[in-house]
């Protein structure tokens, strides 16, 4: 009896060990887990006062220099009357570059602010430019060549033209031989297979507007480029320097690579993207992004001359200036997903066969009306 007694003390005293231990096991997982989250806490405040930082000094920044921009413009109205023309001719540019200069400081700094913030500083960035301009136009005097139907023209260069006809590049110096920056213009095209070349696009400013149902090629990598009024077109470009604009593009297919991307007041628009800021994009409705593929035996020379970094793409960063939810994703834009990617040889191929049928066709019509 007595040593049943004893094992019976024993298989209470053993369970009793165990008991402790759960329990201690216990109190040391949630004092582990309470460190962890205090730390995942304290990690998250210190973002945060990074960020906040970072913010705050952007805000004074960007104030204090918009208040001098704004101040030397207002300096130009009192002093107008004593100021020489060449003083007005050299201050005028200065006070352009400084505005260029902040909306660049604004482009790398749309990482880590609001799209609510971002809108502000754009409008007011607009508005010191409307100034400038309207500076510009009220206190410098009209040459005397300027708009004149004489044909003597001043020593500047002309500007090449692509309107309504055969580009005109053959006319034109080269980069090489002028030393100066051209500005493409291609206007006023339709069903048309449009390609720039390398020696004529490179380090240009491009323009183009009003085109349908046209191929475009700028094979090199341009200064900026900017696109007004396309429908149903294909543009195709090489890594650009700087930005890339462009609005009023409907069904419109564009692959790019630049600094910065805007796009404005355009519908059904699919583009394949690189871009090293944030894209923005403002009244637009149904426009898909991906990823940039096109592709071209030059494209890594071009990325080495344009200046752009290939490694960085933030593609999938999007500013909707007219969806300031931060929370909730734009119904305006979305990712390009599930989707091959295109083929650019043969949409080169099915453009031109398609060209030349219709070609073909309006040949027989002229004929058999004749």
């Amino acid at each position: 009896m007595d040593q049943l007694i004893n094992n019976m003390e024993d298989t209470l005293d053993g369970d009793t060990g165990s008991r402790k231990d759960l329990i201690l096991d216990r109190i040391n997982k949630r004092d582990k887990d309470r460190k962890n989250y205090l730390d995942v806490k304290s990690e998250q405040r210190s973002k945060e006062t990074v960020q906040n930082e970072g913010v705050d000094y952007f805000a004074q920044t960007f104030g204090q220099r918009a208040y001098d921009i704004e101040k030397s413009i207002l300096m130009l109205d009192m002093n107008s009357g004593d100021a020489p023309l060449p003083d007005l001719s050299k201050r005028l540019p200065e006070i352009t570059v400084q505005i260029q200069e902040l909306q660049r400081y604004l482009t790398a700094s749309t990482m880590f602010l609001s799209d609510f913030k971002i809108k502000s500083c754009q409008n007011m960035l607009n508005a010191l430019t409307s100034s400038n301009d309207e500076a510009r136009q009220r206190l410098m005097p009209k040459k005397k060549f300027g708009f004149s139907g004489k044909k003597t023209a001043p020593k500047q260069k002309p500007l090449p033209v692509v309107v309504d006809g055969e580009p005109q590049e053959k006319k034109t110096p080269k980069k090489e031989q002028s030393g100066s920056n051209f500005t493409w213009t291609i206007a006023n095209r339709r069903n048309a297979h449009i390609v720039l070349t390398a020696d004529e696009v490179n380090g240009q400013d491009i323009t183009i507007s009003n085109l349908s149902e046209c191929l475009v090629e700028l094979q090199g990598h341009p200064g900026s480029v900017q696109i007004s009024k396309a429908t149903q077109c294909t543009l195709l470009c090489g890594p650009v320097a700087r930005s890339f604009f462009a609005e009023q593009l409907d069904r419109c297919t564009v692959a790019i690579a630049c600094q910065q991307l805007r796009l404005h007041s355009s519908h059904s628009t699919r583009i394949y993207l690189h871009v090293t800021c944030r894209a923005i994009i403002e009244d637009c409705k149904k426009i898909e992004i991906g990823e940039f593929n096109y592709d071209y035996p030059e494209l890594e020379a071009d990325y080495a001359a344009s200046g752009l970094n290939k490694s960085q793409n933030n593609y999938t960063d999007v500013a909707d200036f007219n969806w300031l939810s931060p929370d909730v994703h734009s119904p305006n834009w979305s990712l390009l997903k599930d989707h091959p990617a295109p083929n650019w040889n043969a949409l080169r191929r099915d453009f031109l066969s398609n060209n030349n049928n219709n070609n073909d066709k309006e040949e027989k019509e002229t004929s058999t009306i004749i």
